[in-house]
């Protein structure tokens, strides 16, 4: 039976792309390593039991909410399974209405699994609501007869819902006999359902034989595939058992491939054991350029424990790079703190960098707040890398309100700055009005800094109107020259 699909879709695959996407930015990314550190005290062992965050939003309920749901008790009903699921499809908390609707699913699943498909089918527009109750069907039909279950994707339009069909059913095959649903994938799927299925499969995989299914992945002769794969293998693995999966990386020969998996077992690591993790690392120095990160995920936790660990273990450029992955790292949460904190413990470079990304970050979404804390700083050149990264997010969030606000001010520095940064913004669209309101910029370096930035860029694309402006405008060929 040949059930070869090309990867034609209704709508994008957000999953899939977003392991893509990261998978390849995080494979050329990682090209770069620190030298860091000195030896530290040998790591004490640490082993955790994953409790995995459960959504319904992924292609497939993760398997601890599949089991929490088969623990459910529908109370026997003469109804028919028809007449059940209108039932359940009037409750109106979604919660509830998804718990019954996976506890009949995987009721359906493993008793009448034709008739649960033909209610997927039938029953649902294509909502979350119809994925919910298909996927535990699919998957629970698959543990007993896969192939059955396999070709009943056929009956589901093609593209993004007979990816995730396929993919549920070869999570249920790959639970029993994960060596037949991978081997089953590479000789009927092609495209992004074999991309989504490899990895689903890797994943349940790994939940029960991590190794054997980081092997597995290994196999692929496909760059794309084994990327998709051991996202999803070391991901599981690392969740539970960090170190093992950071070894095993260890056993790569050194490149690209060691890098992507190493570093998703250590930040998975580091989301549970971060002093363990960067324990490890020390005692492997040519993983030394992992620090950073995992200095911020630690920081996330216990900022001041991690800052003294770092002053006892690496060297000083080590600590600073590192703090200030933690800064970065917090300015998601709390903007505010981040900045305290990088005020306190932030030296020289580290800090300027770590001040333009936590104001960017506040003012993107409390522009007045950070506007205050900015203008606090004492030191010149750290206030004016401040503002400007406040005014430059103030202006890409809410153009009007930084225009309104820009208009009140009196001539000084915070005006010529926020003047560029408005031009920065705006030269492309109305170059001869953001010229002349550069014009108005009081500190003369900056004035011919950003004068002749704007007005040689605006003459490569439009020569005859840019000399047209500066005719009107005799005293700007002075100020331009230096």
């Amino acid at each position: 039976m040949n059930l070869n699909h090309s990867a034609t879709f209704d709508r994008p695959l957000a999953h899939a792309a977003a392991i893509s996407r990261a998978g390849w930015v995080l494979l050329f990314a990682l090209t770069a390593h620190h030298s860091l550190g000195q030896a530290a005290p040998a790591p004490t062992a640490e082993v955790r039991t994953a409790d995995t965050t459960v959504t319904l939003e992924s292609p497939e309920p993760k398997s601890a909410l599949l089991q929490g749901a088969e623990k459910t008790r529908t109370p026997v009903s003469e109804e028919s399974p028809s007449a059940r699921l209108a039932t359940i499809l009037k409750i109106q908390s979604i919660d509830q209405r998804q718990e019954r609707l996976i506890a009949l699913g995987i009721e359906m699943g493993k008793t009448n699994p034709e008739r649960g498909m033909q209610m997927f089918l039938n029953d649902f527009p294509p909502t979350l609501d119809q994925q919910t109750f298909g996927v535990p069907v699919l998957r629970h039909w698959a543990e007993k007869q896969p192939l059955k279950a396999l070709e009943a994707c056929q009956q589901i339009p093609g593209g993004e819902r007979r990816a995730q069909a396929y993919s549920s059913a070869l999570a249920g095959w790959a639970s029993v006999a994960p060596n037949e649903a991978a081997a089953w994938t590479l000789e009927n799927l092609s495209g992004i359902y074999r991309r989504t299925a490899i990895a689903r499969i890797g994943k349940v995989w790994a939940s029960t034989a991590p190794r054997k299914a980081a092997n597995w992945a290994l196999a692929y002769s496909s760059e794309v595939d084994q990327l998709f794969s051991l996202s999803e293998v070391m991901d599981t693995w690392a969740d539970a058992y960090g170190q093992d999966a950071a070894e095993w990386s260890m056993t790569l020969a050194a490149g690209k491939l060691r890098d992507f998996t190493l570093s998703k077992a250590m930040f998975k690591w580091a989301d549970y054991f971060p002093k363990t993790a960067a324990e490890w690392i020390i005692t492997h120095p040519e993983t030394l350029w992992l620090m950073p990160r995992v200095a911020a995920r630690w920081g996330q936790h216990d900022p001041a424990a991690a800052s003294a660990w770092l002053d006892k273990n690496v060297s000083a450029t080590a600590a600073q790079e590192s703090r200030q992955a933690m800064v970065l790292e917090w300015a998601e949460y709390s903007p505010r703190i981040a900045f305290e904190w990088a005020v306190t413990y932030l030296k020289g470079s580290s800090r300027e960098l770590a001040f333009s990304a936590v104001f960017s970050k506040w003012a993107s979404e409390y522009p007045q707040e950070a506007l205050l804390s900015a203008l606090k700083l004492n030191d010149e050149a750290e206030r004016h890398i401040a503002l400007a990264s406040v005014f430059s997010a103030w202006c890409g969030q809410d153009m009007d309100s930084f225009s309104a606000w820009l208009k009140q001010q009196k001539p000084g520095i915070e005006k010529d700055i926020g003047i560029e940064q408005l031009a920065d913004v705006l030269i492309t669209s109305n170059p001869a009005e953001m010229l002349s309101k550069i014009l108005t910029i009081q500190n003369p370096a900056r004035l011919q800094r950003s004068l002749t930035l704007h007005y040689q860029d605006w003459k490569l694309i439009q020569p005859q109107a840019a000399e047209a402006w500066l005719k009107l405008h005799p005293n700007a060929v002075r100020l331009m020259t230096p």
